[in-house]
Order: structure tokens, then sequence, then C-alpha cells
């Protein structure tokens, strides 16, 4: 089942990963996880965007 709004969604995914991987300007010894967390909001944008609907336990 496709979201109604999904590229609404995408969009939001893609500000939350940019938002958090500058976070590491602040915490440069967070910079690892930083990317990470936003490689993961990249992905769940793509699952959006594929008409994937996005489960807890992915």
């Amino acid at each position: 089942m496709q979201l109604s709004n999904a590229r609404r969604w995408a969009r939001l995914c893609e500000q939350q990963a940019e938002l958090v991987e500058r976070l590491s300007t602040t915490f440069p010894e967070r910079k690892q996880h930083h990317e990470q967390l936003g490689q993961e909001w990249r992905l769940l944008a793509d699952k959006i965007r594929n008409g994937e609907s996005p489960k807890l336990t992915d």
C-alpha cells in the first residue's frame, strides 16, 4: 500500500537525514553515528518512493 502523500514523506526523510548529518559540525566525535542515521533516513525515503509502506519492524 502506497502512502497517499509519499513525496512529502520522502522529502521529510531527506530533510531529517541532512539535519542529523549536520550535527557532526557541533559533535564531531559522533560523525560516524550521524552518517549512519542519515543513511537510514535516506533508505526509508527510497522505500517510500518505491511504494513501500514503512514498518516498525524493518
